[in-house]
């Protein structure tokens, strides 16, 4: 039998990030997204509730704000719990595993990745690229 767990979601943040930490310390970013429906005629809108680990989860809740693009790969996760009334209660929640920062249309956001480590990419702060002058001796020994 074959298994795949795995989704990619783009959309904006619904609330600012929240980052609290495990008993043992690990670092846990819980954030909202919005997505609007591509072919929808309503202009529907889902609603996902997003985890992010460690440095990842960090990465979001230092660089991102509510309102803010943000692409999500990541899987699915169910979980079930009691709550305080002792009903029993069931939600599915998309566990991130890479993060790609989006720019909002207009915007010279730089869509830096935030995965492996949530370094963002090689551009000064502005925005722009930075310049490097490239000399073409230095690739005369390069094999190919």
């Amino acid at each position: 039998m074959v298994s795949f767990n795995r989704v990619i979601l783009a959309g904006n943040l619904t609330r600012d990030p929240e980052l609290r930490f495990t008993n043992d310390g690990v670092p846990v970013c819980s954030f909202g997204l919005a997505v609007n429906r591509v072919r929808s005629r309503n202009e529907e809108v889902d609603f996902f509730d997003v985890s992010a680990w460690r440095e990842l989860g960090e990465t979001i809740a230092n660089y991102k704000k509510k309102g803010d693009p943000i692409l999500v790969e990541g899987r699915l996760q169910y979980r079930t719990w009691e709550a305080q009334d002792g009903s029993k209660r069931s939600k599915v929640d998309v566990v991130a595993d890479n993060i790609q920062f989006l720019g909002r249309p207009g915007d010279s956001g730089d869509g830096a990745p935030a995965g492996e480590g949530g370094r963002r990419g090689g551009r000064s702060q502005g925005g722009n690229r930075d310049e490097v002058d490239i000399n073409e001796e230095d690739f005369e020994d390069i094999p190919f």
